[in-house]
């Protein structure tokens, strides 16, 4: 088995980049969406779950150091 191209990359994306998402966890990327909390972020964390990449969801905000703590402590 092919590893996934993208295994080990890790990429911020705005939540509202849903295909593209999609595409990044399909070749292994890890994907943290971010941006103010919609309905549908939920439906897609869940769809996405199934990786063979990760995905976890950062709230917006201005603290730019709060996101690369999150990603830091969540994906190393």
């Amino acid at each position: 088995m092919t590893a996934p191209r993208l295994g080990g990359k890790v990429v911020v994306l705005m939540a509202e980049g849903e295909a593209l998402a999609k595409k990044l966890v399909a070749e292994g990327a890890t994907v943290v969406l971010t941006g103010p909390p919609a309905e549908d972020v939920g439906a897609l964390l869940a769809e996405l779950e199934g990786g063979p990449g990760r995905v976890a969801y950062f709230p917006a905000g201005d603290d730019a150091d709060a996101l690369v703590e999150f990603v830091a402590e969540l994906f190393g």
